[in-house]
């Protein structure tokens, strides 16, 4: 069993609420979120995307999300060789009229670049996504 240990981290280039985030390539990855911090939903989501890799002192700013402002959705690291910096999926999260959305989005972080991709079966805000070892996707909880 792992040794839990609480360590303080730098701080993000945005402050942000209901961020999504996830470790890609050992660097921890933050997308979107809602900068207003006033807890007002969608009033002010965004597409930034910062990084933090292992040793380094700073969140750096990758490029935006091509498919717009994000949050309370879940990410999944994708391991592929293609991507310079990584790729995710990125689902779910707040649709239209800040209604649960069901769509999938495969990430290039080097270029911000968002490929749809088939959509969840069920619409889904503020839940978790695994990837399992045979590569299937699963989420569970959430709003729909």
């Amino acid at each position: 069993m792992a040794t839990l240990r609480w360590e303080a981290m730098p701080a993000l280039l945005s402050a942000r609420d209901a961020p999504v985030c996830c470790v890609v390539r050992g660097a921890l990855v933050v997308l979107g979120g809602d900068t207003s911090l006033e807890h007002k939903s969608g009033a002010a989501s965004c597409s930034t995307v910062e990084i933090l890799s292992e040793g380094k002192g700073a969140f750096v700013k990758l490029p935006p999300l091509s498919c717009g402002k994000v949050e309370s959705a879940a990410t999944v690291a994708v391991e592929e060789s293609d991507s310079a910096a990584g790729q995710v999926l990125l689902l779910g999260g707040p649709g239209e009229y800040d209604r649960s959305g069901s769509t999938v989005h495969l990430v290039d972080l080097a270029t911000g670049v968002c490929t749809p991709q088939p959509n969840l079966l069920e619409a889904r805000s503020f839940f978790a996504a695994a990837m399992l070892p045979d590569g299937r996707v699963v989420c569970a909880g959430g709003g729909a």
